[in-house]
């Protein structure tokens, strides 16, 4: 049992402001996404210069936009079972002092459990909605696997080198 000023604030804090936080950021990223989409369909259907001129700029806006889309699904999928399961924790956590504590134990295991339940989901939710991940949680559920590495990725004992932002890379893995 918690006094009413101590479930306000503790549900607050941990709960109820980072909810809104996560909800303005992804309501930020899914404007900027449609934002983008909507400029390259645009400039796509005005058949504009830049992708006569670089033939890769359509196809690399298209591919852009796809991954901008799947990532604000994929951060909506997460947020939604965030939600879902720690909501009625912390909506019963200030409810309860104002009714008297009437609430059961056994709901509040329960909506507990519901909780942590979140936790145990996420790493499915990531390998379910995001490929890089699902080949990186196969391999480790299958001990290194070769079969589940990705097509062209890096191998223990391969050589890799590559320009970021014109400097030169060079990666080895042991």
């Amino acid at each position: 049992m918690v006094n009413r000023p101590y479930a306000l604030v503790c549900s607050a804090v941990a709960f109820y402001v980072p909810l809104v936080l996560m909800v303005l950021a992804y309501q930020r990223i899914y404007v900027t996404a449609m934002g983008h989409a909507r400029r390259i369909g645009s400039l796509h259907r005005a058949g504009s210069a830049p992708s006569s001129t670089y033939p890769n700029h359509d196809q690399h806006g298209s591919s852009r936009i796809k991954n901008e889309t799947k990532a604000a699904k994929t951060l909506a999928v997460i947020m939604g079972c965030f939600c879902l399961c720690w909501a009625p924790f912390f909506i019963t956590n200030v409810v309860d002092p104002f009714i008297n504590y009437s609430v059961p134990w056994q709901m509040w295991t329960a909506w507990l459990w519901l909780g942590y339940i979140n936790s145990g989901l996420n790493p499915f939710l990531y390998a379910f909605l995001n490929r890089a991940f699902r080949r990186a949680f196969l391999m480790i559920l299958c001990c290194g696997s070769e079969r589940y590495a990705p097509q062209g990725g890096f191998s223990p004992s391969r050589r890799h080198s590559e320009s970021v932002n014109g400097t030169s890379i060079s990666l080895r893995y042991s």
